[in-house]
């Protein structure tokens, strides 16, 4: 089974955000602390580019990450760079709010299978128990920004 997710780009009419070494995200659905989504989403921020002093939640391509929740329904604030939408099927729905092109990931099978089985370990390690679909989604949208945001100067330059 392929796993997609789409990193969508829209343009919205508001200003805000982190700071250019910084970002937002929202990660938008139904009992997202409960369901495990924000802890695999949380994981992945703690994997790279650490620094010692952080008052981010993590990072993220190279930047400072912030984690906020929100569940379906609710207002979006409107410092908010990046909303991750969990309650889209299997794979998140991602919007990177402010910018002007979009672009779809499509990991390989490969890449996806090696993540998964390291991911398992990590995420075992870290709470005590196996990561259900939810952490693994919230996980996997981690992934996903940390590439997007590595790949687009833009974004961090905004």
């Amino acid at each position: 089974m392929r796993i997609t997710a789409m990193i969508v780009a829209v343009i919205l009419m508001f200003g805000g955000g982190a700071s250019a070494h910084a970002f937002n995200v929202l990660l938008v659905g139904e009992n997202v602390r409960e369901s495990g989504a924000y802890d695999g989403f949380w994981l992945a921020t703690r994997e790279r580019d650490g620094h010692g002093a952080e008052e981010s939640d993590g990072h993220l391509g190279g930047l400072d990450s912030y984690i906020f929740t929100a569940a379906l329904g609710a207002a979006v604030p409107p410092d908010m760079d990046i909303l991750v939408l969990l309650d889209t099927g299997e794979a998140p729905e991602i919007i990177v709010q402010k910018q002007i092109d979009s672009m779809e990931m499509r990991p390989s099978i490969a890449w996806a299978a090696v993540i998964a089985l390291d991911f398992q370990r990590r995420y075992l390690e870290a709470y005590g128990v196996e990561a259900g679909p939810e952490a693994r989604k919230g996980y996997y949208a981690a992934q996903l920004i940390d590439r997007y945001v590595r790949r687009n100067a833009d974004f961090a330059a905004r």
